[in-house]
């Protein structure tokens, strides 16, 4: 649970709440996470396939090998749906009256948990886009993160994280696989006429 009245400013209100809806689970595959392991998978069968074929004398040794390389296929894999299901695991989402934040609850270098916050704030201008994904859509406000910011582990989402020096700033996010993503985005628009409205006056 995050403690969201720590992230608010002065007088700023919470108007939703949100978690990611799919992907927090280790086999809730996102992305293109699930080619990710169908490549694997038809690796490891390609790779038995050929044991038959081989000499008797080389058989022991393929034995070896192509077990090796199975096992690190598989932990690949373990280890791809744990670091996602970790990610999508740690995000809280919420939209105030003048900003979208996404907060990251994550370790910092010292081992304590800290709330990493990234917000971008309400503006017309810029874009709200329906990425749609399977089971749910990924609404992102604003554009893409820079590749500096994202960190590269991602596997399938839109972002992976964030540098754990960018503490709070404003930058363009994503609310990654939320059920309903067409009634924020409609919310988030309404509020970013009503935003520029206030500052054309």
């Amino acid at each position: 649970m995050t403690e969201w009245y720590r992230i608010l400013e002065p007088g700023e209100q919470l108007l939703w709440t949100g978690r990611p809806d799919y992907g927090r689970g280790f086999f809730q595959t996102v992305g293109h996470e699930r080619y990710w392991h169908l490549g694997h998978a038809l690796g490891i069968v390609a790779l038995w396939a050929v044991l038959p074929f081989l000499k008797e004398d080389k058989v022991q040794d393929a034995v070896w090998f192509f077990g090796m390389v199975t096992l690190i296929l598989l932990l690949s894999s373990v280890v791809t749906a744990r670091f996602r299901a970790d990610i999508l695991g740690s995000l809280f989402y919420a939209v105030t009256d003048r900003r979208a934040v996404v907060v990251r609850k994550g370790r910092n270098i010292f081992s304590r948990m800290r709330s990493y916050v990234v917000s971008c704030p309400h503006r017309a201008t810029y874009p709200y886009a329906i990425i749609n994904g399977r089971p749910y859509d990924t609404l992102r406000v604003g554009s893409m993160l820079s590749e500096d910011v994202v960190q590269p582990f991602g596997f399938g989402l839109y972002h992976g994280g964030w540098n754990p020096l960018k503490l709070r700033g404003i930058s363009p996010i994503s609310f990654e696989n939320i059920h309903d993503a067409t009634g924020v985005h409609e919310a988030i628009l309404t509020l970013a006429k009503a935003a520029d409205g206030r500052r054309s006056t």
